[in-house]
């Protein structure tokens, strides 16, 4: 084994290069030990430093949600709150312009024939959404007309959203849970409030009630049910409407009171055609039933 002779420098590196002079004249470069544990100086926590920020995460509570998710569940409440107070206050607006004189004066023969009628229980159908004007005034008169604090009052539209039944909370009247369809076969005096339903609906009403006793237990406010035998071919209104082409000649109507008496700069056209509709004359329909 050859003898050999070292030099030692220190590279701006951080490693000690100690050059060793061998036969074959080669250097190795050997790194610099790390400082002991007492000269050691570092910017991130010690170990006990670190163990004792993990027990303080495992003690604290978790207050991570998911992103935007409370705040939106809020947003939304307090929306539909908002929807829920604009709508009412409409309703009301409007409950009050229908106590102007003139409308309110016309009005009163037709609360005069409900007087008469003295209802138990009123059902509203086809009232639609409370987002709308028309809505908004039918139902207005629907409150208008309801002057007896012991009636039940219910509702049910397919197009109505949360806020809608909560609006008709608002003012007392009940949500029918289910569809109906218009078939209520009613036990006491009913009066039905549809203004603007569709034809097959009065025709439900009359065919859930068709007998003389029925009949007479029935008030209904909504279109003029003679027209739809005006607007088609006597054998179309046969087949679609077997019990109101029946019912027509014992029908006694009301008319509404026309919207211009309201004074509005456009009319609302939320009673046009409507009237109030007894069956009062049974001798007079074929009580048969339709094939």
């Amino acid at each position: 084994m050859s003898t050999q002779t070292a030099s030692v420098n220190t590279d701006a590196d951080g490693f000690t290069r100690v050059v060793a002079k061998s036969k074959r004249g080669r250097s190795s470069r050997i790194p610099r030990l790390p400082p002991t544990p007492a000269t050691q100086t570092h910017a991130g926590p010690s170990k006990d430093e670190a163990n004792t920020k993990d027990n303080d995460a495992d003690t604290k509570p978790q207050t991570t949600v998911l992103p935007g998710k409370k705040r939106s569940s809020k947003r939304q409440q307090q929306l539909a709150k908002s929807i829920v107070e604009t709508q009412v206050e409409n309703v009301l607006e409007k409950q009050g312009s229908l106590k102007s004189d003139k409308f309110r004066n016309e009005l009163q023969v037709c609360l005069d024939v409900i007087q008469g009628f003295e209802p138990e229980e009123i059902v509203c159908y086809g009232v639609g959404s409370l987002s709308t004007q028309v809505s908004q005034w039918q139902l207005a008169l629907a409150l208008l007309i309801n002057q007896y604090p012991n009636v039940d009052i219910c509702a049910f539209d397919p197009v109505a959203i949360a806020a809608d039944c909560e609006t008709l909370g608002r003012f007392g009247i009940s949500i029918i849970a289910a569809n109906e369809e218009a078939k209520r076969t009613v036990t006491k005096r009913t009066l039905f409030f549809m203004p603007h339903c569709e034809e097959f609906l009065y025709n439900n009403v009359l065919a859930a009630n068709w007998s003389p006793e029925q009949l007479a237990r029935i008030l209904v406010i909504g279109n003029h049910l003679g027209r739809y035998k005006d607007t088609q071919s006597s054998e179309e209104f046969a087949a679609k409407s077997p019990f109101i082409r029946r019912a027509l000649p014992g029908i006694t109507c009301t008319d509404l009171p026309s919207e211009k008496l309201l004074g509005l700069r456009n009319n609302p056209f939320a009673f046009t055609d409507t009237c109030v509709q007894q069956f009062g004359s049974p001798s007079t329909i074929d009580f048969s039933i339709p094939s």
